[in-house]
């Protein structure tokens, strides 16, 4: 399952990142984007129950269904035992590296500098997460980053959008997490809108692939 779960997160490079506030929210902005074609979806352990969510999406086979905001050890078991398919942290916790690579899943672990990148790396991440992106520097960031570690997978968050993400790719990330601007920060979410934006990201995509195909 492993390496077949690694191959979806790079092969697909976009994640959808649901924060929501209850079971139903979750489950209905992450059916939004799956139906609109998005293959990774992670679902932010923020909110009671959000482990029902993760068991209740695994119905659909063709998606990887993952864990975000895994704060420690328990949590990480419990999103596991829910069928989460990955796991996803704003840290580096080698508890929960160890026990995800136990279960043969992938891990994401968050960074920040070189030196905390590194250690991520070294200790086992699948994908360093680097939060919020935005804010250090944009794409920009992110190539200072590689050039000197291309060895490392990122996965960069915060400040992601629908119109930059490709920028990101380019600049060397290998996954890229989409939250407010695909799902919105409204309280009353807008299902079709999040549905067609989706949409946009997949055909965007696809021309991204294409680009760098013909390269």
């Amino acid at each position: 399952m492993r390496n077949d779960v690694l191959d979806a997160l790079k092969d697909n490079k976009v994640l959808a990142v649901i924060r929501a506030n209850s079971v139903t929210e979750a489950y209905d902005l992450a059916k939004a984007c799956i139906d609109g074609g998005l293959k990774l979806i992670e679902i932010t352990i923020s909110f009671p129950k959000a482990d029902e969510v993760i068991a209740k999406l695994n119905k659909y086979k063709e998606v990887q269904i993952g864990a975000g905001t895994v704060l420690n050890l328990n949590m990480a078991k419990n999103a596991i035992n829910s069928g989460a398919k990955f796991i996803v942290s704003p840290h580096t916790d080698k508890e929960i590296i160890i026990y995800a690579k136990s279960k043969r899943l992938p891990v994401v672990s968050g960074a920040l500098t070189s030196s905390e990148i590194v250690n991520a790396w070294n200790i086992g991440a699948d994908f360093v997460k680097i939060f919020p992106v935005k804010y250090l520097g944009g794409p920009s960031y992110v190539k200072a980053i590689k050039d000197p570690l291309p060895f490392v997978s990122v996965l960069v968050t915060g400040g992601v959008t629908i119109d930059n993400f490709t920028e990101y790719l380019t600049a060397g990330a290998s996954l890229v997490g989409i939250s407010s601007d695909l799902i919105g920060g409204e309280k009353l979410f807008d299902l079709k809108k999040i549905n067609k934006k989706a949409r946009e990201i997949v055909d965007r995509l696809y021309l991204y692939d294409r680009a760098i195909d013909s390269c």
